[in-house]
């Protein structure tokens, strides 16, 4: 049995500062409400906060955004600690001054640090050291959860990382190797100077690509376009995998100002691939405005040809979304063409509009002067159909999102339900599998990975026969080829899993699902409870 830690040997334990003297440097002013730990202010927040903010970063961002994020964070934090640190003590020694991390890091309440090694040379800029992380905030919150299927402690790992980076005047680079929130007992973290780890090495290519390349450095020239620059637009993970087949045309049409018409089918990403042409064009003064085609009406038509001072709303800083282009009335449509054809030439806003027609060209709802002003530049977004070998990625970003929404643990996919997903068509695009996979979800009880079972009849409840055999040749044959493929496929888990589903879509009713899947109720009885049912079945 491990003894209880004396407090009073951590608190004088290594070098100088010691967390005793620390402690004795912090100071609270009451009268001005303010904190200070050797004259440099600080302040005190509940863990819980920063526990909501991880959740809202993976929501809005990803999970592989989030992290990059709150890398970044913690690697700053560490720059700024081990300045702290020389400025504040200036007569320590470098070791004394580059340990002082550890106790940094313990004093902050965020970590208690146990060092297993720790060998460096500052002359050569290396360093290998290995550190146990007792009672880590931010793998706390996954001791009542399932556990994690990757490290958690972003951010201390940022921190370690940059205060380590600081001293060394070269990038030092932690992993976490074991952790908490994997179930493990510790988290225990190794570091190495960044040529140890090897040039290839990918959480070395990320510090560098990622958490360095925008500090103390001015950006790379941005690409440049008649005269106008293309700014950096942050993407959450579900935007960059949907949008990755049209993100070149975006960044070429961005700097344009000119109208744009993005066609696709529902579900394909066609009002964020707007929004993404909007924050990344050259000027962006305003909001952009979301007006449908059924709204727009003479007003509107004068209001966007008008010179750019007399404009209404000053129509020339902003940017108008136009849904739905195809449902404006025919009477209004030459109206239309003319003003945005004026609007142009006077300065007015920026025009972009969404059709659900799948192919600009052949769109029978827009008369042929509304196509030709609006389509001279545009953008087709492809069904997920097209999407060959991106489907699953498109599922991987989507999951961890619909799970922090329902207040659910993450759940991955196993290898068969992988396959399953990226081999079906969905041809309901992203509706169809966020509605998929948030029914697999709020079913899925067990603490392993979701099954291809699982997606399979959650399948069977959302898509209808014409939609399960769509456009692309997907069809329930394809999904059965693919189900059948998989080592653990097993057939009565399968068919259970179809009456169970006909069950649910009946509302429990046994007849109606039946006759859904062709079979009597007696039969339908047997193959669910095992056993002949006693009520006997009516004959017409």
């Amino acid at each position: 049995m491990i003894a209880p830690i004396e407090p009073s040997k951590v608190l004088d334990r290594g070098g100088n500062p010691t967390v005793r003297e620390l402690l004795s440097s912090i100071v609270f002013n009451p009268s001005d409400g303010m904190i200070s730990l050797n004259g440099a202010r600080i302040v005190m927040q509940r863990t819980a906060v920063s526990t909501e903010l991880r959740r809202e970063l993976i929501r809005m961002l990803g999970p592989q955004e989030a992290r990059v994020f709150l890398i970044r964070l913690g690697f700053l934090s560490g720059q700024s600690d081990a300045r702290f640190v020389r400025a504040s003590w200036p007569n320590l020694n470098a070791r004394d001054a580059f340990t002082a991390g550890t106790r940094l890091h313990t004093f902050s309440g965020v970590v208690r640090v146990e060092t297993v090694f720790n060998t460096y040379d500052f002359s050569k800029k290396k360093l290998t050291a290995e550190f146990l992380w007792h009672d880590s905030v931010e793998a706390a919150e996954f001791r009542d959860r399932r556990p994690s299927a990757d490290p958690v402690c972003w951010t201390q790992l940022g921190y370690a990382s940059g205060y380590a980076s600081e001293f060394f005047d070269t990038l030092i680079v932690y992993k976490e190797v074991e952790c908490v929130g994997q179930g493990h007992s510790h988290c225990r973290v190794v570091g190495k100077h960044a040529g140890a780890w090897g040039a290839s090495d990918p959480e070395v290519a990320l510090f560098r690509d990622r958490i360095l390349a925008t500090q103390d450095t001015p950006p790379p020239e941005p690409a440049r376009r008649s005269g106008a620059h293309l700014p950096e637009v942050s993407l959450s993970g579900l935007d960059r995998v949907l949008l990755a087949p049209v993100r070149p045309q975006l960044d070429l049409l961005a700097p344009m100002a000119l109208p744009v018409l993005i066609s696709g089918a529902s579900g394909t990403g066609r009002s964020r691939a707007a929004h993404y042409l909007h924050r990344a064009s050259a000027v962006q003064a305003a909001e952009m405005r979301r007006i449908f085609g059924a709204q727009v009406n003479l007003e509107f038509c004068t209001e966007i040809a008008l010179p750019r001072k007399a404009a209404k709303r000053n129509a020339g800083r902003e940017t108008i979304l136009i849904d739905g282009v195809e449902t404006i009335a025919a009477d209004i449509q030459l109206q239309l063409a003319r003003a945005i054809e004026d609007g142009i030439i006077s300065g007015g806003p920026r025009i972009i509009a969404l059709s659900q027609e799948d192919m600009p060209g052949n769109s029978r709802g827009l008369s042929p002067e509304l196509r030709t002003a609006l389509s001279a530049l545009s953008i087709r977004l492809p069904a997920f159909a097209e999407r060959t070998g991106r489907r699953a990625d498109i599922a991987m970003e989507l999951l961890p999102m619909l799970a922090f929404r329902m207040g659910m643990d993450a759940a991955t996919l196993d290898s068969a339900a992988t396959r399953l997903v990226e081999d079906f068509g969905w041809p309901g695009n992203l509706h169809q599998m966020r509605s998929v996979l948030s029914a697999t979800l709020a079913s899925h009880s067990n603490p392993g990975p979701i099954t291809a079972e699982e997606i399979a009849t959650q399948l069977s409840r959302f898509a209808s026969q014409s939609s399960m055999a769509g456009e692309d040749g997907t069809s329930v044959s394809s999904l059965l080829e693919t189900l059948m493929g998989a080592e653990e496929f097993s057939l009565p888990d399968f068919e259970q899993s179809v009456y169970r589903a006909a069950l649910e879509r009946a509302g429990g009713n046994l007849s109606a699902a039946a006759r859904l899947l062709g079979l009597t109720r007696p039969q339908l009885a047997y193959r669910v409870n095992g056993q002949n049912d006693s009520k006997p079945e009516k004959t017409v």
